[in-house]
């Protein structure tokens, strides 16, 4: 029985590592469905998608062309349009799909909280919309590569015959990189700040007078504590390989999935929300310069930031045939 799990288990981890063969055909046979099917509502005469209303003819064109665009890098023969044009479609695709399916996190936290969503449509809408955008951005990376002439694996140029991997050793992202992760913490200081004024009963800063309890402070604390955590492990080498004070995990190392699942699930809500209630507020009673602004700093900073952490962790940790 140890036997045949292990083989489910080499031959599911020979599946994956073989993404660049089967990833084109998969993002182009859930784009081509998804577009049919939100095309189908369109005709039906539902206006809205993603919980935007008038967004369910974008949305079914981008998914279409988006069909085509990754059908063009799995056709054999002469192509009608260039290499670069194809890269273009794809990352923008990649692009518009996870931007569309950025309110999610939040859903998924109302599902937590309550046991139901607001709006199930709309929910299932942007779930299916973030699995399509992380099959085109695999996919616009496997054909960049191609087209590039390097290995789609690694994206190195190297000779054939090389089966195995080799990881890098632990390092620190560049020291650019580090200052945006450091600032990215930095800015949930004013915000952890002004709610603790709050809890101290100072008026004017919450919203219709409430006062936080001191519980709810130090909830806020460990989880600004645990997302300070994930931020740095993306730039610090303990990110990379198991520190000693993991005690049975020491030394060994970190699989890659480990950290960028997350990150790559909460960075595009956190950046697009929190820029979205900075332009809101410069346009709005709702204000800058205040607990809602700072939240609105402290969360979008951070998620750009998550997001510029996470690009360099994927990079730094990218492994190299041997």
């Amino acid at each position: 029985m140890e036997q045949i799990a292990q083989q489910r288990r080499d031959s599911v981890r020979g599946w994956m590592s073989r993404w660049p063969s089967w990833v084109g055909r998969l993002a182009a046979a859930s784009a081509l469905l998804y577009g049919v099917v939100v095309l189908t509502t369109a005709f039906a005469g539902s206006e809205h998608f993603i919980g935007f209303r008038f967004a369910v003819w974008p949305g079914a064109a981008v998914l279409l062309v988006g069909a085509a665009a990754a059908t063009a890098t799995i056709v054999a023969g002469e192509r009608a349009v260039s290499a670069p044009t194809i890269a273009v479609a794809l990352w923008t695709v990649a692009a518009l799909t996870v931007a569309g399916s950025c309110w999610v996190l939040l859903s998924l936290i109302e599902l937590t909280l309550t046991g139901a969503v607001h709006d199930w449509a709309a929910f299932l809408e942007r779930l299916a919309l973030a699995g399509v955008g992380a099959l085109f951005t695999a996919t616009a990376l496997s054909w960049q590569r191609r087209s590039r002439g390097v290995c789609v694996r690694c994206g190195r140029a190297h000779g054939p015959g090389l089966s195995g991997r080799r990881y890098p050793e632990p390092h620190a992202a560049p020291i650019a990189v580090r200052r945006i992760a450091y600032a990215g913490c930095a800015l949930f200081l004013p915000y952890l700040f002004l709610h603790t004024l709050g809890a101290l009963g100072v008026s004017g800063i919450e919203p219709d007078g409430f006062r936080p309890s001191w519980p709810m402070i130090a909830a806020g604390v460990v989880g600004v504590g645990l997302a300070v955590f994930l931020l740095l492990g993306l730039v610090r080498p303990w990110g990379m390989v198991f520190p000693r004070w993991t005690l049975w995990l020491a030394g060994r190392r970190v699989p890659r999935f480990l950290p960028l699942a997350p990150v790559w699930l909460i960075a595009p809500t956190l950046a697009l929300y929190g820029t979205g209630g900075l332009v809101y507020g410069f346009f709005t009673e709702y204000g800058v310069v205040s607990l809602g602004g700072a939240a609105s700093v402290a969360f979008g900073g951070y998620g750009w930031a998550l997001c510029v952490a996470a690009v360099s962790y994927q990079i730094r940790t990218r492994p190299r045939c041997v």
